[in-house]
């Protein structure tokens, strides 16, 4: 009987951890540049290039987490459009944090079944998007573990890691990876090591 009921919750136990999934949610603004522009030295720290591909600096971060991990990726989007060059954007996310704008989101994801939630967005002005504060207002995160990953230009995570901690008081918030992106418009084989190496160390492989 006692044998019978071990092997019962060995099942039980497997099966958990087999339906325990990842999620990479994601927050990417890339700015209207063309690859070319990139490569003549236009700032491009919304933009890298990997494999000929232009993709989003947060984007970018949220797929080599996939990679190394599986999980599927959920791309947070506000309903307003922000806009794609680079001086309106900086205005329009000012004005949103000086009058404390939560944007409205096209979508939530689902967090069903997910255990770990890799929280990818960038730092503006000091500050994460508005956008991630709308979807922390509007998401339960009991019970999962959240592991912010930032992209940024120099600010690192400028606090918003221990504000999550405050705004998901009932998810367990891990140390996070943050990655300097603004030295180079292509994809970075050192950033790229790195966050391998953290998400290994860390135990968050697939």
């Amino acid at each position: 009987m006692m044998k019978t009921l071990t092997t019962f919750f060995i099942a039980l136990f497997a099966s958990q951890v087999a339906q325990a999934k990842n999620l990479i949610i994601y927050f990417s603004q890339p700015e209207n540049y063309t690859a070319e522009q990139l490569v003549d030295g236009v700032s491009g720290a919304s933009k890298l290039i990997k494999n000929g591909e232009m993709l989003g600096a947060n984007e970018y971060l949220a797929k080599e987490i996939q990679k190394t991990t599986g999980g599927e990726l959920f791309r947070l989007e506000t309903v307003k459009p922000y806009p794609t060059t680079h001086q309106p954007l900086l205005d329009y996310a000012q004005n949103e944090q000086r009058q404390n704008i939560k944007p409205e989101l096209k979508a939530l994801p689902n967090l069903d079944g997910v255990d770990t939630v890799f929280l990818v967005y960038p730092i503006w002005w000091y500050k994460a998007p508005m956008a991630w504060y709308s979807l922390l207002e509007q998401t339960d995160f009991s019970g999962k573990t959240i592991v912010p990953v930032v992209g940024h230009g120099g600010s690192r995570f400028s606090g918003t890691d221990r504000e999550l901690k405050k705004l998901a008081p009932n998810a367990v918030v891990k140390d996070g990876f943050e990655a300097y992106l603004h030295k180079t418009v292509r994809a970075d084989s050192e950033v790229e090591a790195e966050l391998a190496a953290f998400l290994k160390e860390n135990g968050y492989v697939k």
